[in-house]
């Protein structure tokens, strides 16, 4: 599987003596911090701070996915110093940024002080270079914090709430997602399902057990987390995982019950699936993805081009997820199409949008249109590019959303999640990538030196970062 090294050449600087950890991973940890902030800083009210943050943010994963700059190995210092700054920021966006608008009572203070003092010990573990117990820490309390903010804000007025409430109950007694309607809290707000009906099906049980389906977010986050830092096979990830966690007002986000978390939770197993050559659990992992909402179709190009996946398994995982589909749209297919498209079409264009669409637009309407299409196609012919030459999927991924985001009408906080969530498990990935190439590359106690050259020459000259058993990040021995 990909894993965010291209292949190896003139453009990769080996790591002697085990100093260096890949810059794809530094970058990764950079973007998704200044699209967190980006995506926090005046929620609802962006102004040009946030889109200048999401912005670097954007390039930053361009220039991660540059063939040039996939193999390259920065020096460790330099990667510390960077996770120093981005887990000292995660705790000050802890302290500026607080999730919970509908959320009310003492609930709401537990959930705040837990994302305080996750940030903080999550800072203390990684200063002191433990950064297994770093994601340990982060994934209880933040688990915490998320539950405490569903029982503080036990009705949020926001039409998905609504909408999965509503289908997850319907459900249960053997009705149709897309022929249910409710009322909506506010004026305006969505009265119909305008998803694939896959996220309902998946949500329903939560709310069976727990009255609420937010209840299955958290635990799709959490889960994503453990599978960043195991699919990884390297201790040292972990702090990408708990970076995943510390995301500027991810308890919010919780709060309004965005499913993005099972499209991160499903990709990065079809991720974890292939690479462990199980390519059944990735075939369904992927068809599962393709039943939840309809702009995880963008990952399709990505994954068919990626040779590890390829055309054939990508079509097989289509064709299921469409049987899924098909008696939900055979039974009413007005409304399907009218919660699946029309609604989606027709989707009143957004101020508060985290793009620059709107820019674009106040000097021409056409121009705004015609950088859409142009940045989403740029966007999927580089990621299928570097995909199909060996470079990440995760990776591949998180660029086509991002550009997507950027040039988008409609991109809000939650689409920017997952796109920087899908960066920092591409970052985790690259990681593991140079440690086991490094474990590879170790030399046994009675090598010759020719023995060495000729091996390091089969592994195209990257001699990896774990060459002395050490942690290219921490520099603690693994």
């Amino acid at each position: 599987m990909g894993t965010g090294a291209g292949p190896s050449g003139g453009a990769t600087r080996s790591a002697q003596g085990g100093n260096g950890a890949p810059l794809v991973s530094v970058l990764a940890i950079t973007a998704s911090l200044c699209v967190g902030w980006g995506d926090a800083l005046t929620y609802g009210q962006y102004g040009g701070a946030s889109i200048a943050l999401v912005i670097a943010g954007v390039i930053l994963v361009w220039v991660a996915n540059w063939p040039r700059y996939a193999n390259r190995l920065v020096a460790q210092r330099h990667v510390r110093l960077g996770l120093g700054v981005a887990f000292s920021a995660s705790f000050v966006a802890a302290i500026k940024f607080r999730g919970g608008i509908y959320a009310r009572g003492p609930a709401l203070s537990v959930s705040v002080v837990l994302v305080i003092v996750a940030a903080s010990a999550a800072l203390i573990f990684v200063v002191f270079r433990f950064p297994e117990q770093a994601l340990a820490s982060t994934i209880l309390l933040i688990g915490g914090a998320s539950i405490a903010m569903v029982i503080a804000s036990p009705a949020p007025r926001i039409d998905v709430w609504d909408m999965y409430q509503a289908v997850s109950r319907g459900l249960l007694h053997g009705h149709n997602v897309y022929t249910q309607h409710w009322q909506p809290h506010l004026p305006g707000q969505a009265t119909i399902y305008a998803y694939f009906p896959g996220a309902a099906v998946v949500l329903a049980p939560f709310y069976a057990l727990f009255g609420d389906v937010r209840f299955g977010v958290v635990l799709a986050l959490l889960g994503s987390a453990v599978l960043i830092w195991r699919a990884a096979r390297n201790p040292q990830s972990a702090v990408f995982a708990a970076l995943l966690l510390l995301y500027p007002l991810l308890t919010f986000s919780v709060e309004q019950s965005w499913s993005e978390p099972l499209s991160l939770l499903a990709l990065l197993l079809v991720a974890w699936a292939v690479r462990s050559q199980r390519s059944g659990w990735a075939i369904v992992a992927f068809a599962v993805l393709l039943t939840f909402q309809q702009y995880d179709l963008i990952f399709v190009p990505p994954a068919a081009a990626w040779k590890d996946f390829g055309w054939r398994r990508t079509g097989l995982s289509a064709v299921l997820a469409a049987a899924f589909i098909a008696p939900w749209a055979l039974a009413a297919p007005h409304a399907f199409v009218q919660g699946t498209f029309t609604y989606n079409v027709h989707y009143a264009f957004s101020f508060l949008s985290l793009s620059i669409f709107h820019p674009l637009s106040q000097v021409s309407g056409v121009l705004a249109y015609l950088v859409l299409g142009a940045g989403v196609t740029v966007a999927l012919v580089a990621a299928m590019r570097n995909v199909h030459k060996g470079g990440s999927f995760l990776m591949g991924c998180g660029l086509v959303l991002m550009t997507l985001n950027i040039v988008d009408k409609v991109s809000r906080f939650n689409e920017w999640e997952l796109a920087a969530a899908l960066v920092l498990a591409a970052g985790s990935e690259a990681l593991g990538s140079v440690a086991v190439r490094g474990a590879a590359s170790a030399p046994s106690g009675d090598e010759t030196f020719e023995h060495r050259r000729r091996r390091e020459a089969r592994l195209g000259g990257a001699v990896g970062a774990a060459q002395t058993n050490r942690c290219p990040i921490t520099n603690a021995s693994t």
